[in-house]
């Protein structure tokens, strides 16, 4: 079921049945009235038998379920396999619901990305901590605090290393330690705060000085103890930037020399500082109660939150799923919100390594010379796929639902196309909230974009010439790559890089600079198709050729002040210029 309300309980699968399917969510969902459990599945015939006491349908695999059996699949796996279910139920038209960490790399989100918007099923996740009346109560009243400057987030265990039979601390199974577990669900916790831009700036450290310590288990899980060592860290810390400037602090630590379990989110403000403590999570080695206090001038004031039961976070968010998957609003939320989870760990972990991994090359301009083209840099919207009418219908209503009336400003909008969204609001001073339901709108109507026409044909022939392809665009890139594998073209280019994804969005030369980087030629060897001065202004700044796209909904008057070194009436005039021979700028 998606987007309907049929009347009777909503028809669950549980896949997986380890601690987390037996401890919470097969015991929530069969004393649930929203929700039926009609089936378990799990490869292990005992596990299955067990977890279903012999009174439910029992499947060895997710490609087994029938749409016409099950609304929602409970994807409750080790970390490697969450993506590949999610994948296979969405496929059959299923929606699912992801245990963090919803997916364990960006390619895999990217997948997950394609998955939901090629079909009609959706993607739910999302922690259940921000169900919790403490975080919030913390989250409204963050507001008062004047602009953010600072977010610290912390989960301390004292004893708390999980075991999962072995998979928890094996880091081809769980992706990572302690950042991939406990920090998911503070990033996800500060997610609201920060919007959906990726980190400007990530650095960390991770350490492992208790992961193979038996003495420091998490024994409330009663998992068995794990049979080989761990290779995972037990302890991450980081500090990340994100693009408006205000820093994130994390520690994700599964095992300490505290007595106890803690969790502390505090959030410093230009006008107070909020602060609270507490104990996420299961584990009996916690707070006694929640606090929550706000400073303003020395003065501290305490904001009462209730003591709850442990656990009653999972029955709120059971309570607000039937919700979520009928407004169709829901779609592309959870896998944007992964995606920005899991970029954030994935470049910490990068920056814990002994030497970078994925270095970007800083490569200085230099003059054109003639040479052999080996590479093209398009811009997406107006160059590849006409995405103008969906742009202005997205842009409106998002203006709507967060500004009010009025008539959208989209002509100034327009006139900033090329930046990142949220650059774009804090040029036009605009809420950024607006980022939020912009995307949403987009994906909703992203089955209206449509390639221009000689596109298709362009990029083959280049292919065929073996000219290398990348897409440098002001969309995050997840968003960029689903619209590329709606539209059959994803295969043809060897890199999509969205704004997200480098450090400083166009103009700046960043996302060019790194398709180079990534592409394997020198400025000199490639040209940037772009339809906006931002594009022109970034290849110049990379020092590659700069062609100025005139097919597009694009003010070409402005386009050709800039002084593009190449002109472009239509997709196919780029061919010429493409020839095995020499490649020389006019």
């Amino acid at each position: 079921m998606t987007g309907e309300d049929t009347g009777r309980p909503l028809r669950v699968a549980v896949i997986g049945t380890g601690w987390a399917a037996r401890s919470i969510w097969l015991p929530r969902l069969t004393a649930h009235p929203a929700f039926t459990v009609a089936a378990v599945v799990d490869p292990d015939p005992a596990a299955r038998a067990a977890a279903s006491g012999g009174e439910l349908p029992e499947f060895a695999t997710a490609e087994e379920l029938s749409p016409a059996e099950i609304d929602l699949a409970v994807v409750a796996v080790p970390n490697h396999l969450h993506a590949a279910v999610a994948e296979t139920v969405l496929g059959a038209g299923i929606s699912a619901f992801v245990e963090k960490p919803v997916c364990m790399t960006s390619a895999e989100a990217d997948r997950l990305a394609a998955a939901e918007f090629t079909g009609s099923a959706m993607l739910l996740a999302g922690s259940a901590a921000r169900y919790r009346t403490d975080v919030r109560t913390l989250l409204e009243t963050a507001g008062t605090v004047g602009r953010i400057r600072h977010i610290s987030l912390r989960w301390v265990r004292a004893r708390g290393i999980p075991s999962g039979v072995g998979w928890f601390t094996s880091r081809r199974l769980s992706g990572g330690g302690a950042l991939m577990d406990l920090g998911w669900h503070l990033l996800d916790v500060a997610g609201p705060l920060l919007g959906s831009a990726k980190f400007r700036q990530v650095i960390g450290s991770v350490s492992d000085d208790f992961v193979n310590d038996g003495s420091v288990r998490a024994r409330w899980r009663e998992d068995e103890a794990a049979n080989t060592s761990g290779d995972v860290e037990d302890t991450a810390r980081g500090f990340l930037v994100a693009p408006e400037g205000t820093s994130v602090s994390i520690t994700a630590s599964w095992a300490s020399h505290r007595p106890d379990d803690v969790t502390a989110v505090v959030i410093e403000g230009s006008t107070g500082t909020l602060s609270l403590t507490c104990t996420f999570g299961f584990s009996p080695n916690r707070q006694d109660h929640s606090v929550l206090t706000l400073t303003r001038r020395g003065r501290e004031t305490v904001v009462p939150v209730p003591n709850e039961p442990v656990g009653v976070e999972y029955d709120r968010l059971l309570d607000d799923l039937p919700r979520r998957l009928a407004d169709p609003r829901t779609r592309g939320v959870a896998v944007g919100e992964a995606a920005h989870n899991v970029d954030a760990i994935e470049r910490l972990y990068r920056s814990a390594a002994p030497r970078p991994l994925h270095p970007v090359r800083a490569v200085l301009p230099q003059p054109h010379r003639a040479g052999r083209l080996r590479a093209v840099v398009f811009d997406l919207d107006g160059v590849l796929v006409d995405s103008f009418e969906v742009m202005r219908q997205a842009f409106t209503l998002a203006y709507r639902e967060v500004v009010g009336d009025g008539e959208p400003p989209f002509a100034e909008y327009n006139r900033h196309l090329g930046r990142y969204f949220p650059e774009i609001m804090r040029i036009m001073d605009l809420p950024p909230e607006m980022e939020g339901p912009f995307v949403r709108e987009s994906a909703r109507l992203a089955e209206r974009v449509t390639l221009f026409s000689g596109i298709e044909e362009l990029l083959g022939l280049l292919r065929h010439q073996g000219v290398r392809l990348a897409v440098a665009t002001g969309k995050a890139g997840w968003r960029a790559r689903s619209l590329l594998t709606r539209l059959g073209v994803v295969d043809l280019f060897d890199h999509v890089i969205g704004s997200d994804e480098v450090p400083r969005a166009k103009p700046a030369p960043d996302i060019v600079l790194r398709a180079l980087d990534l592409l394997k030629v020198d400025p000199d060897e490639a040209v940037m198709v772009g339809d906006a001065v931002t594009d022109l202004a970034a290849a110049k700044d990379a020092g590659v050729a700069a062609a100025a796209a005139l097919w597009g909904e694009t003010d070409e008057a402005a386009l050709l002040a800039a002084g593009p070194d190449l002109v472009l009436h239509k997709p196919l005039d780029l061919i010429p210029l493409c020839t095995p021979a020499e490649f020389v700028l006019g």
